[in-house]
C-alpha cells in the first residue's frame, strides 16, 4: 500500500491544508512544509495508476540549458536516456513525489511553492531542489498539501524519514542507502543546527593556485 499524506502529517501531529492543484495560487504567508502527490485524497493508500513519462518540452529546454548534460557518463541527446534512467526511481506503489519546506522569513510557503511552479529545469533557480518533478508529463495530475510549522527543516527531515521507514518497511538505520527510499523527486535531505553564529569566515577571496 502507498504511504498516505494524512498518515505522514498525523504521525507528527500536524494539521494541514489541501489538496490544491498544481499552479493553483495559495494563501500561505508563513513558513512550513509541503507534500506534492499524485492523489487528491490525503487518506488514499492506493497505488498510482499514472504512466511514467518525461515532458518533451521540459526535456528540450533542459538540453538547451545544460549543454554538457550526462547520464551514466554519456552525453544526453535523446529523451529516452532520461526516461530509462529516471524510471528506476519511479515508485509505482507510491503517490508522494516530493516533500519540501520553506524556512526563510522572506520566502513563505506560497512564494516557495510558486518558485517551484515557475522553475525551469536546467536553470540555477529559483527552485532547483526537486527538479526531477518538473521533468514529468503528469504535472496537471499532482496535488499539493501544506502546513505551518515552527521548525520547517527539522519537520521536513522527520517527514522524509517517516516516508523512508514506511516505504522501506523498517527503520532507516537498518536500510542500506536509505536515500533509495526517498520520494521520487527528493534528492537530498538538509537539516541545519539552529544557532546564531554569523560571519565565521574571513571575507578574503580564495587565492588561485
Amino acid at each position: 500500500m502507498a504511504v498516505s499524506v494524512d498518515e505522514l502529517f498525523s504521525e507528527l501531529g500536524i494539521n494541514y491544508e489541501g489538496p490544491f492543484k498544481w499552479q493553483e495560487k495559495l494563501n500561505a504567508k508563513y513558513n512550513g512544509v509541503y507534500i506534492i502527490t499524485l492523489t487528491d485524497n490525503p487518506k488514499s493508500k492506493k497505488s498510482n495508476k499514472i504512466e511514467f513519462n518525461i515532458c518533451p518540452e521540459a526535456f528540450k529546454f533542459w538540453l538547451s540549458q545544460a549543454k554538457d548534460l550526462q547520464i551514466e557518463g554519456k552525453k544526453v541527446q535523446q529523451i529516452s536516456q532520461v526516461k530509462n534512467y529516471l524510471s528506476q526511481f519511479w515508485k509505482i506503489n507510491e503517490n508522494i513525489l516530493y516533500i519540501g519546506e520553506s524556512s526563510s522569513k522572506t520566502n513563505p510557503l506560497q512564494k516557495r511553492i510558486n518558485q517551484f511552479y515557475i522553475h525551469k529545469v536546467g536553470q540555477k533557480g529559483p527552485h532547483t531542489g526537486g527538479y526531477w518533478l518538473k521533468l514529468l508529463s503528469c504535472l496537471k495530475d499532482v496535488s499539493i498539501y501544506y502546513a505551518q510549522v515552527p521548525n520547517p527543516r527539522e519537520t521536513e527531515f522527520k517527514l522524509l524519514m517517516k516516508f523512508v521507514e514506511k516505504n522501506g518497511g523498517k527503520s532507516f538505520y537498518e536500510l542500506d542507502n536509505f536515500s533509495n527510499y526517498f520520494p521520487f523527486a527528493n534528492l537530498k535531505v538538509d537539516v541545519l543546527k539552529d544557532h546564531d553564529v554569523k560571519n565565521y569566515t574571513n571575507k578574503n577571496s580564495r587565492k588561485k593556485k
